[in-house]
């Protein structure tokens, strides 16, 4: 393991233990994608943890983007969870998949009629988001990356039954904040359709040296984009057919 690797780790493990947010890595900011990754994954073996999923994003004509998530903080809702005092936390709507196979390196990249069929299950889900840094518009997409773009937790809703008849790139989306509602549309995925992502972070990670593997959940890009609230509030995010989770902030 190199020595930036080191070094970015013990920036963001020192924000994650109660120290302040910080501008960004500096020095120590990996230039690639696999140093991304590598951060990442040095930051989940100091906490203990071990990779339970990921996030992604496919937009078109963007960067695409994918980060680990801590199979600790992938919790069925509903739930707490807490928000520090006088802080807020961000949420996010999304549909997440669990897969019933793994992805693992070959020569032909996976289809998406194999992606599909190697899905166990679908649900609704929010993700919690709280960055390492006072200001992600300033950091670079491998430093953002590094981080784990900012995910602090995904909370699920239940499975959704009958989800592979839906069209799910169309759904009505809707969030709530302390009963009022903060986004209420069609559809919404920055990638367009859900399985866009998964597709591509399947044939993706191989080229890192990584791979989805059966049991992991990927969740596969905000639908109502990102808006960061105050504790003491109930919030939902769901989709009209699909169910919804809720998370109860403390």
């Amino acid at each position: 393991m190199s020595d930036s690797t080191q070094q970015a780790a013990d920036i963001l493990m020192a924000v994650r233990q109660g120290g302040p947010k910080v501008a960004g890595l500096g020095a120590a900011a990996p230039q690639t994608e696999a140093g991304a990754f590598a951060v990442q994954a040095e930051v989940l073996k100091r906490l203990g943890a071990r990779i339970g999923g990921w996030k992604c994003a496919a937009p078109p004509g963007k960067p695409t983007s994918a980060a680990m998530l801590d199979a600790g903080f992938i919790r069925p809702g509903p739930l707490r969870w807490p928000v520090p005092a006088g802080g807020q936390i961000g949420i996010e709507t999304e549909i997440a998949f669990r897969l019933g196979r793994g992805f693992p390196k070959r020569d032909a990249p996976y289809t998406l009629a194999e992606i599909q069929d190697g899905i166990e299950s679908a649900f609704p889900a929010i993700e919690m988001v709280s960055s390492r840094y006072l200001d992600t518009s300033k950091v670079t997409m491998n430093e953002a990356m590094a981080d784990s773009i900012a995910h602090a937790g995904l909370v699920l809703g239940a499975a959704v039954p009958g989800w592979r008849g839906m069209d799910l790139k169309n759904l009505t989306v809707k969030q709530t904040c302390g009963g009022t509602v903060q986004v209420e549309k069609v559809g919404g995925n920055p990638s367009g359709d859900p399985f866009t992502p998964l597709l591509w972070l399947a044939n993706y990670l191989p080229s890192v040296g990584l791979a989805l593997e059966a049991g992991q959940v990927v969740t596969t890009g905000s639908c109502t984009g990102l808006l960061y609230v105050d504790g003491h509030q109930r919030v939902t995010g769901g989709f009209a057919g699909f169910g919804e989770a809720v998370v109860e902030l403390d």
